[in-house]
């Protein structure tokens, strides 16, 4: 018996929205342009509030220690959406105390302690992300607005560039 002959995928003419991009039979969405609050997503700052949407990043249902610093996380942003800063910046600390190197947990208290006059603990925070995640945009974006409040231009200029160069569409919120 002989074999099939294998589809003709070059041949397939398929109908796509503009946006899409078709690569070797598979269909992978184009980079949608940075949308406002999209750099704010998954943090105290959303403006969506909504944890549904930030399943990869706050996975409560995680196994282990990851689960358990995730719940904290995650309860750490609804206080904070309902501006319950001390106990958004409690159940980050008890993130963090079980995930020391998730740096979206300091980045959440960091926004806290920001939203709370505290810019010192805030950087604090804001650098040991930026340590664990050095290229990781937001972390960086984030920090330049906290040295910009400190009243460190150069620093936080220096944030900005390099935010720009991890990740073009934050030209549109920095500048």
């Amino acid at each position: 018996m002989a074999a099939s002959p294998a589809p003709a995928i070059a041949s397939a003419r398929v109908a796509t929205p503009d946006n899409d991009i078709v690569v070797t039979g598979s269909r992978v969405r184009s980079q949608q342009p940075l949308r406002r609050g999209d750099w704010n997503a998954c943090t105290i700052d959303d403006p969506k509030q909504d944890l549904s949407a930030c399943r990869k990043q706050v996975d409560p249902a995680a196994p282990g220690v990851r689960g358990r610093a995730a719940a904290h996380l995650a309860d750490g942003l609804a206080l904070a959406w309902q501006a319950e800063l001390t106990g958004a910046i409690a159940e980050f600390d008890r993130a963090i105390a079980l995930a020391p190197r998730d740096a979206p947990a300091r980045l959440n208290r960091a926004l806290a302690y920001r939203r709370s006059g505290d810019l010192n603990l805030a950087l604090l925070d804001l650098d040991e992300a930026v340590r664990l995640a050095p290229n990781t945009a937001r972390y960086r974006y984030h920090r330049s607005i906290s040295l910009r409040q400190k009243g460190d231009t150069r620093k936080a200029e220096a944030d900005e560039r390099r935010a720009i160069e991890l990740d073009s569409r934050y030209e549109t919120v920095i500048r």
